[in-house]
C-alpha cells in the first residue's frame, strides 16, 4: 500500500514538474514602441476631434484649442523623442489645423 502511494505521488510531482516546464509564459508582453509618426497622428487626430466637435461654436472652439495647443506643447517639450525646435513645429502644425 506504502509502494503504491509513493508511486501515485512520484507521478503526480512528474506531471507538475512537466506541466510547468511546457507551460507558455502568462506574462502580457509590452505593446512595439511608439513611432515619431504615431505620437505627431495621435496628436492631429485629437486636434481634429475637438475641431469636429465645437465647430458650431467659435468661441469654444477658440478656447479649446488653446488649451489643448498647451496641454500638447508641454507633452510634446517632455517627451524624449522630440527636441525643442521640432515640438515647436509640430504645435505650429496643430495650431494651423
Amino acid at each position: 500500500m506504502s509502494e503504491l502511494l509513493i508511486l501515485i505521488l512520484a507521478f503526480l510531482i512528474l506531471a507538475l514538474i512537466i506541466y510547468l516546464f511546457f507551460k507558455k509564459s502568462t506574462t502580457t508582453s509590452k505593446p512595439a514602441p511608439i513611432k515619431k509618426e504615431e505620437l505627431i497622428q495621435k496628436y492631429e487626430d485629437e486636434m481634429r476631434e475637438i475641431i469636429s466637435r465645437y465647430k458650431d461654436d467659435s468661441a469654444n472652439l477658440q478656447q479649446k484649442k488653446i488649451e489643448y495647443l498647451k496641454s500638447a506643447s508641454h507633452q510634446l517639450h517632455n517627451n524624449i523623442f522630440f527636441d525643442a525646435k521640432e515640438a515647436k513645429e509640430i504645435v505650429k502644425k496643430l495650431a494651423s489645423l
